[in-house]
């Protein structure tokens, strides 16, 4: 009995649902990269304006800074300072002419969140092929989570259509 070399591997078909989901990351990571360089330029801005300081109570836990020089600890400030944060940047997302749903939302974290939800909905779509579900994924270390989106957005590459080089209203 012979072996061949090379078997033949199984042809991969997506489905509609597939390609979308991967179009939708695609999608999703675009507007997510295109945000962020606007965002966290006016963040560090208003940041460098003065000094905040972070709450007294969240300074109990290890790592919190007393004073906030960096976006990410922004969460940390008092009531009244995030909101006199959030104003300004605000105000400096208006000067940039970046748009929000509301002023209560930074577009930055709805494009994470955006990115996060159609990842989360293509390893759905793709669930039966990986056997690991959003939710599963969810609870992987990052750099597996980031090796699954990776591995599983190079698979369905070849089927997606550029999105954004669509014509409009065709």
């Amino acid at each position: 009995m012979s072996h061949p070399a090379n078997p033949a591997r199984p042809s991969f078909k997506p489905t509609p649902e597939m390609i979308t989901a991967a179009e939708n990351v695609f999608l999703a990571m675009a507007i997510e990269g295109a945000t962020r360089p606007i965002v966290e330029t006016y963040q560090k801005k208003v940041l460098s304006e003065r000094e905040w300081h972070s709450d007294p109570a969240t300074r109990e836990a290890p790592g919190i800074p007393e004073r906030v020089t960096d976006p990410k600890y922004a969460w940390v400030m008092g009531a009244e300072e995030f909101a006199l944060y959030r104003k300004r940047c605000n105000e400096e997302r208006i000067a940039a002419k970046l748009s929000a749903e509301t002023e209560d939302h930074c577009p930055l974290l709805v494009a994470e969140n955006t990115t996060r939800l159609a990842k989360t909905a293509l390893l759905d779509t793709m669930a039966g092929i990986t056997k690991i579900d959003g939710a599963t994924a969810a609870g992987m270390k990052p750099a597996d989570y980031d090796r699954l989106i990776d591995v599983t957005l190079r698979l369905l590459a070849p089927f997606v259509k550029n999105v954004l080089a669509e014509p409009q209203g065709v």
